[in-house]
């Protein structure tokens, strides 16, 4: 860990620095430079390839019409950069963190008073911590994107840039210090409800919306077998070659191993899906996922609680699957996930809560 400041160096140096082996980077800043050209150019040449950006849009702010700029900027800049990117809006945050990551694991990370701006990250007088411990910057990314909304599509960021500008059209003399303005219904959807504090199955309320799937883990020439574990925060998750389109952040994925048929654990998918490079794997496709039975996952052969034994006690007669089957043979046949009703998915969890109670 180290001190770094606007004093003997800046923040803009040691974001930068930190970069120099990374290909990914998370920004979660609530005030942002309205102008990201140079930043977003200067990383790109580093060899960063994906940001995240998390930050506020706050309906009726003054801090609206400089946020139209700063989205709009970000997006041509990473556009015009080869860069992927991604928006997401916490209108609750007030930290500011900075985290490289490479091969989607992070490397490092600033936690500071800095805001992404010219003056927080050059001039004012700020100071924050350099830190590289992998299993607090996991814990870190993954509560930052409990609290934070599903990425923002396209036209939902071309919706809230087009509201902005049209405001400022019809009032072009007036400064307000509280402008009649509101955004957040162009996202409403994305918004999520305030996560628990501890992510674990026991305390969660997954909202309506949610969506559940059975996911094998492991292939017939390449099975599960007991000595394999998960992780027990962040899981690279894979999928057949067919992108899984159905799969979308803040999705449910009840996983078991393939040739023992026994419960891994329960996770939240994070990420959008992302085709990996490798051409020789048989699952291109994948998502972050976190683990939200940690403690089940790290002893799962240990229990006796395969799809069989689970079916039998939920009832054969039953519908298990969203469609209404009541078979997951599909799974037989080389599927790569089967949707599952409400009713089946919680059935699962809660075998799995009641083993680590």
């Amino acid at each position: 860990m180290k001190i770094i400041d606007n004093i003997k160096t800046d923040h803009n140096q040691s974001i930068q620095s930190m970069l120099i082996t990374a290909d990914k980077m998370i920004l979660a800043s609530p005030f942002l430079t309205e102008d990201f050209d140079e930043f977003v150019h200067d990383v790109a040449e580093l060899g960063v390839k994906s940001i995240s950006l998390l930050t506020t849009l706050r309906d009726n702010s003054p801090d609206l019409f400089k946020k139209a700029n700063s989205l709009y900027s970000f997006c041509t800049s990473c556009v015009q950069n080869s860069i992927n990117f991604e928006i997401r809006v916490n209108n609750k945050l007030h930290g500011k963190i900075y985290i490289a990551l490479k091969d989607r694991r992070p490397i490092k990370g600033i936690i500071t008073s800095a805001n992404f701006t010219d003056n927080g990250l050059k001039h004012s007088h700020e100071w924050g911590v350099e830190i590289d411990d992998t299993d607090l910057l996991q814990n870190l990314i993954i509560d930052l994107m409990n609290v934070s909304s599903n990425p923002l599509t396209y036209k939902e960021i071309e919706g809230i840039i087009k509201a902005i500008d049209d405001y400022s059209k019809e009032n072009p003399i007036i400064q307000e210090s509280k402008p009649n303005l509101e955004v957040i219904g162009h996202i409403k959807d994305k918004l999520k409800v305030e996560s628990p504090k501890v992510s674990n199955t026991e305390q969660i309320d997954f909202p309506d919306d949610t969506r559940y799937f059975l996911k094998p883990v492991g292939s017939s020439d390449h099975p599960f077998d007991e000595s394999r574990k998960l992780s027990e925060t962040i899981q690279e998750l894979h999928f057949s070659k067919r992108k899984p389109n159905s799969v979308r952040p803040g999705d449910i994925l009840i996983c078991y191993g393939v040739g023992t048929t026994k419960l891994l654990g329960c996770f939240r998918v994070l990420s959008e899906p992302f085709f990996l490079t490798d051409e020789n794997t048989r699952w291109p496709w994948a998502v972050d996922s976190e683990n939200l039975s940690p403690k089940y996952s790290s002893k799962w052969s240990s229990f006796n609680n395969t799809l069989s034994n689970a079916q039998a006690s939920y009832g054969y007669d039953k519908e298990l699957t969203y469609v209404g089957g009541k078979s997951l043979g599909a799974l037989n046949f080389g599927a790569d996930k089967i949707r599952l009703n409400e009713s089946f998915a919680y059935h699962l969890i809660n075998i799995i809560k009641q083993e680590v109670k």
